[in-house]
């Protein structure tokens, strides 16, 4: 066994005491079995690319490109086309293009590298993972394959239409053979908080993507994780240092980091 396995092995077996995995017992008292990813922006560090596209494009399309990164960051989705020039009837056909335009970097793409450490371990420990997402299953597939992780997950299912992602978890959910309330979605938008509670399950809100925190917070998500270590804590029976939305009393018990 090499030694960046047994360090993660000894790390998921730190986390699996703290957490309530009873590894004789093959049962965790973890709050959540099953996380369900957003891809691009929580899993992928994508929003450079994006960026990137979109600008290069805007002339061909007719709207108005990104000149302010931060700024956008503090827009809504609706109030990103409105400022931009985006037409809701062209879109669709939008969408298709970035795809498209996508497909030729998807296997340069890189994962958030304390995301992608946290996936081994989290897997250790019992969670499993799928991934729900507006990117094409395509795009995904050739990064997670680039990155080692197309096996780490069970389904990944793709949303094309953004503004219907409620609508696609809701569905997914009812297939799925999990309770509502085992089950956490992550995304890095506004748009993912509100497709988590359209279908009935936690958000845990990523500040590390698109939308900045203030923007996040106001959106209230069930948690909110400023470093992808607080996961831990989100899974644990008494959720720490992750922020709560208001009126949940945060855990009186906070996890180790990986770092001590």
């Amino acid at each position: 066994m090499d030694s960046r396995r047994s360090a993660r092995l000894a790390l998921a077996e730190s986390y699996q005491t703290v957490v309530g995995w009873n590894k004789a017992a093959g049962e965790t008292t973890m709050r959540f079995s099953l996380l369900i990813w957003d891809f691009d922006g929580t899993l992928a560090d994508s929003l450079a690319l994006a960026l990137e596209l979109f600008n290069r494009s805007s002339a061909v399309w007719g709207y108005r490109p990104v000149t302010d990164v931060e700024a956008v960051r503090h827009l809504s989705a609706r109030q990103f086309m409105r400022q931009h020039g985006i037409s809701w009837w062209r879109l669709p056909r939008l969408v298709r293009y970035f795809h498209a335009e996508a497909a030729a970097y998807a296997s340069q793409l890189r994962l958030y590298p304390p995301v992608a450490e946290m996936l081994p371990p989290l897997r250790e420990a019992g969670l499993r993972f799928g991934i729900l997402s507006s990117n094409s299953e395509a795009n995904i597939r050739a990064t997670l394959r680039a990155n080692g992780q197309e096996e780490a997950f069970e389904f990944i299912a793709s949303c094309p239409r953004l503004f219907r992602k409620g609508s696609a978890l809701r569905r997914l959910v009812r297939r799925l053979d999990v309770p509502r309330e085992r089950i956490l979605y992550l995304g890095d938008e506004v748009r993912d908080i509100t497709a988590a509670r359209k279908a009935g399950v936690a958000i845990a809100a990523v500040s590390w993507g698109f939308h900045a925190l203030p923007v996040l917070r106001a959106a209230q998500p069930d948690f909110l994780l400023t470093h992808p270590h607080q996961l831990w804590d989100v899974l644990a029976a008494v959720p720490a240092s992750a922020e709560r939305a208001p009126g949940v009393s945060p855990g009186a018990a906070r996890l180790p980091s990986p770092a001590a």
